[in-house]
């Protein structure tokens, strides 16, 4: 059975790799909460890169949410959600 990648499981997946890579606990309204500044592009987005893919477009923003260092996620245009967070370089 293929898993349905939706706002659900993104969120999921996102926690997941904020704990492993940041060391960062975060609740669903958390990640609501900065879904909503990459989506209104607040001054704590900045866009570092884009992806285009074959049935996506894929954003690699650091964002600012209530962090003291930004951290770096990718958003997903195809799902409106951010998908993961992965590690700066």
């Amino acid at each position: 059975m293929k898993t349905k990648k939706d706002a659900d499981y993104s969120f999921n997946h996102t926690r997941d790799r904020l704990l492993e890579r940041y060391d960062i606990t975060i609740t669903r309204a958390f990640y609501d909460g900065m879904c909503k500044d990459i989506k209104d592009l607040t001054s704590d987005v900045t866009l570092i890169d884009i992806e285009k893919q074959k049935d996506d477009t894929q954003m690699i923003f650091d964002i600012k949410y209530k962090f003291i260092e930004s951290i770096r996620v990718v958003w997903s245009d195809e799902r409106a959600c951010i998908t993961t967070a992965i590690k700066r370089r």
